[in-house]
C-alpha cells in the first residue's frame, strides 16, 4: 500500500473537517505505508487529490486551558442529566482553530449541534454544515421531561447550520418532517469501506461461532441474547448486555474497533473472517445504523444476519447478498442463525454475494465523492457570501 501524502490532521486551510477522535492512529500507520482502513476519514483524503485545501480535526475532548476546562465540567454536568451530547461552550472556544477556513464540516451529530449552538449565524462566519448519523432518534436518548426542550435545541442548531448532510434517506425525511429541515438545505452523503482491507482471508482457519460489533445503543443485544439457539456466540462492546442464566454459549468481551488497543482493525478483520457469519441486531430505527460493521464482514465474504428496521438504507434491501430478519423479533433471529450455522452452502453463497454487492456499490470512492461534493458546495455558499 502506498503511503499518503499531501493531507493534514491539523493546521489551518480552507476546509476543516471534524471527526471522532482516534485517527491520528491510522493516519500515521497509512503514511508509513502500512495498512489501514479509509473508510472512517469520510473522504477527507480525496480532498487534497481535488485541489482543495483541508485539515482533519478531532472534535472529543475538553478544550486546553481554564476556561476550557470549565467549559468541560458544565457540559458534562448536562449531558449526564439529559443524555443530549452537545458543547456548544466547548464548540465556540474551539473556533480559533478553524478562524481562518472558509468551509466547517462535522461528521458527528453531537458536534454539529454544538456548532449550530455555540457558533450562531453572523457576518465572518465559516460556513457550517453539519453531519448527522441518527438525527431523528436524538431526542428520543433523553428523559421525557427533557425532550420538549432538546427538540427545541436541535430545531435551533439546524436553523443555524448553512447545510445539514445525513447518511440515510429515511433519516433525512424524518428530520424534515419533524423539525421543519428544508430539503434545498440538506443531502444525504454516500458511504463505502475500503474493500482492499476489508477483504477475505482464505488463510484464516473458519471457527465455530458467530459474532457481533458496536458501540451503537441502538445494536439490540439482549435480542441477540433473548433468540433460541446454542450456538457458540461472541459479542464485542461496552454496553449492558441482559445475558439469560441458560445462554452459556454466548460471551461478552469489552472492545471498540475505532483505534483501539483493545481490539485492532487487524484483529478485528481476523474476527470476520474466522467467524460463521456476523450478526448485526438493531432497534427498529430511522438511523442508518450497524452499516459499517455490515458493510465491512460483507467485503470480507462473510454472511451477515442484520435486522430489516426502518432506516436501512435501501440498496441493500432485496437480493442473497445478506440475511434480513424483523427487528424484535428474537425466534427470528435464531433461525437465521441456525441456518447459517447448518447450511454451508447457503453460507458460503451469501458470503460471495455480499462481497460482490460492495465491490459494485460501496466501495471507497463514494466516500470521496460525497466529501468534495459537501466541501464544494460549502465552498460555493462562502463565495457567494462575498459576492465572488
Amino acid at each position: 500500500m502506498n503511503a499518503i501524502t499531501g493531507s493534514s490532521l491539523s493546521g489551518n486551510a480552507d476546509v476543516a473537517v471534524f471527526a471522532k477522535g482516534g485517527r491520528d492512529i491510522r493516519y500515521e500507520k497509512l503514511k508509513r505505508g502500512e495498512e489501514a482502513p479509509r473508510e472512517f476519514f469520510y473522504g477527507f483524503l480525496d480532498l487534497d487529490r481535488a485541489g482543495i485545501s483541508a485539515a482533519m480535526m478531532s472534535s472529543a475532548g475538553a478544550v486546553p486551558g481554564l476556561l476550557g476546562g470549565a467549559a468541560d465540567i458544565a457540559e458534562r454536568a448536562f449531558i449526564a442529566a439529559t443524555n443530549f451530547g452537545v458543547r456548544p461552550l466547548s464548540s465556540r472556544l474551539r473556533a480559533p482553530s478553524f478562524r481562518n477556513s472558509k468551509v466547517v464540516i462535522s461528521y458527528t451529530d453531537g458536534f454539529s449541534l454544538s456548532l449550530g449552538l455555540g457558533l450562531p449565524r453572523k457576518r465572518g462566519r465559516p460556513i457550517m454544515m453539519g453531519g448527522f448519523h441518527a438525527l431523528s432518534d436524538l431526542d428520543q436518548r433523553v428523559p421525557p421531561w427533557a425532550r420538549s426542550s432538546v427538540q427545541g435545541l436541535i430545531r435551533r442548531a439546524l436553523r443555524s447550520l448553512d447545510h445539514v448532510f445525513c447518511f440515510g434517506a429515511a433519516d433525512r425525511e424524518f428530520a424534515m418532517e419533524r423539525y421543519g429541515l428544508e430539503a434545498e438545505r440538506s443531502s444525504v452523503v454516500p458511504f463505502g469501506i475500503d474493500t482492499d482491507f476489508w477483504r477475505p482471508m482464505p488463510e484464516e482457519p473458519q471457527e465455530d461461532f458467530v459474532i457481533a460489533v458496536g458501540q451503537d445503543p441502538n445494536r439490540d443485544y439482549d435480542l441477540l441474547a433473548a433468540a433460541p439457539g446454542s450456538h457458540r456466540t461472541i459479542i464485542i462492546t461496552r454496553r449492558p448486555v441482559k445475558i439469560p442464566a441458560s445462554a452459556r454459549h454466548i460471551t461478552v468481551t469489552a472492545g471498540d474497533f475505532f483505534g483501539s488497543d483493545s481490539i485492532s482493525d487487524q484483529d478485528l478483520r481476523k474476527l470476520y473472517n474466522r467467524a460463521r457469519a456476523v450478526i448485526v441486531p438493531l432497534k427498529d430505527v430511522y438511523q442508518p445504523t450497524g452499516y459499517s460493521v455490515t458493510l465491512q464482514a460483507m467485503s470480507c465474504g462473510r454472511p451477515v444476519i442484520l435486522s430489516d428496521i426502518r432506516g436501512l438504507w435501501t440498496g441493500i434491501r432485496g437480493g442473497d447478498h445478506c440475511v434480513l430478519v424483523p427487528p424484535g423479533d428474537a425466534r427470528k433471529l435464531g433461525e437465521a442463525i441456525d441456518r447459517v450455522w447448518t447450511d454451508r452452502d447457503f453460507a458460503r453463497r451469501v458470503g460471495e454475494s455480499a462481497r460482490a454487492k460492495v465491490l459494485a456499490e460501496y466501495q471507497l470512492e463514494k466516500n470521496g465523492e460525497g466529501a468534495i461534493a459537501l466541501a464544494r458546495r460549502g465552498l460555493a455558499l462562502w463565495a457567494g457570501r462575498q459576492g465572488l
